[in-house]
């Protein structure tokens, strides 16, 4: 592997940081393209997130607190951004974007709330 792609390997490596503390969180993030970046913050126990970009300048971010709260995104395209904030316990977010400039936010706070935002 060339400098160049080391520095570019690192580059996507840093941009795509995932932080889960307590027991038993877990953060999936998969990127392909260029420019994506990606933050996953969890605390709790229990808690999944899976984050899936294509394309370039994709931003996701997703923050969960609590217990047994699950997000999706997935991001097609060029210049999406997305963040999920979900708190308490046995919420579900999905987004799914395609295209270029979509723009999402989802709050959720409580018990078993249940969010799908679709973007085209």
């Amino acid at each position: 592997m060339t400098i160049k792609g080391v520095v570019f390997a690192a580059a996507m490596v840093i941009s795509s940081v995932s932080a889960a503390y307590a027991g038993s969180n877990q953060s999936i993030t998969d990127q392909h393209g260029w420019g994506n970046s990606a933050g996953t913050y969890q605390s709790g126990k229990h808690n999944f997130s899976g984050t899936g970009q294509v394309g370039g300048w994709n931003s996701s971010t997703t923050i969960q607190s609590g217990r047994l709260n699950e997000a999706g995104t997935a991001q097609f395209g060029f210049g999406n951004q997305s963040l999920t904030v979900q708190q308490g316990k046995g919420n579900v977010s999905g987004t799914l974007q395609f295209g270029h400039g979509n723009d999402a936010q989802t709050y959720q706070s409580g018990v078993g709330n249940n969010s799908v935002t679709i973007q085209h």
